[in-house]
């Protein structure tokens, strides 16, 4: 954003009575930045996360969470644009819109979680074999099966055959077989953490809430899945 100018002081005032700018904003521990879609094209993926992590080349460790991020997200972008050629009024066209709205809810909840690995005390819950690590992958892979089939079902719309439902119901059954049940674990993992949860200046304290989100909007994904196509 650009700095905002500073006005001097009207003729004929002292310089020593004009009021000094304000302090300049930190970026501590800044939260989800979404695209301003006016700004940047309709239905562009989300970006990269901003602050905490000054430059993504310091984030040690984490660029699969990076990589499966975007690639998430472009994912759905195409599938964004596939919809956009199926007809005017297809109901089916809607009901996959609002499954797809439910995987952004996901991606979104993922996105936070990311955010609050910024701090260092939180580095234990993302080492390699982790429980947390763990899931966060199955959950972008999972959210990626899921766009496929999604992209499966938009296809079969743009077509005079319609939609194979079998072959959609088939590819249901494929990704709830990696559906990513959150183990005991992570829960345990956080609560071990040397941190006052309840302390209302803890840059972490809505650590577990975002855990429970991403957990919540996962199980609401896919009861919405199983009620469409089991």
């Amino acid at each position: 954003m650009a700095n905002r100018k500073v006005k001097g002081p009207r003729d004929g005032a002292s310089p020593s009575r004009a009021r000094p700018g304000p302090p300049p904003r930190t970026s501590s521990y800044t939260r989800l930045l979404r695209v301003d879609e006016e700004a940047a094209g309709a239905g562009a993926p989300s970006t990269l996360p901003p602050p905490p992590f000054a430059r993504e080349t310091a984030v040690v460790g984490l660029e699969w969470w990076l990589d499966a991020h975007m690639g998430l997200a472009s994912g759905m972008l195409w599938l964004a644009q596939l919809l956009d050629t199926v007809p005017e009024g297809d109901a089916h066209a809607e009901t996959v819109r609002t499954l797809a709205a439910h995987i952004e809810a996901v991606r979104d909840a993922l996105y936070e979680l990311y955010c609050d690995l910024a701090d260092d005390r939180a580095a234990p819950l993302v080492g390699q074999g982790t429980p947390l690590e763990k899931h966060v992958r199955g959950s972008y892979g999972w959210c990626v099966r899921v766009v496929g089939l999604l992209a499966t079902v938009t296809n079969g719309l743009r077509a005079e055959s319609r939609p194979d439902w079998i072959i959609a119901k088939g590819e249901f059954r494929a990704s709830t077989s990696h559906y990513p049940t959150c183990p005991p674990e992570v829960r345990d993992a956080i609560r071990a953490l040397p941190i006052d949860f309840t302390s209302p200046i803890e840059p972490l304290r809505n650590l577990p809430q975002d855990l429970d989100q991403l957990i919540a909007a996962t199980e609401e994904l896919q009861a919405m899945l199983a009620k469409r196509f089991a």
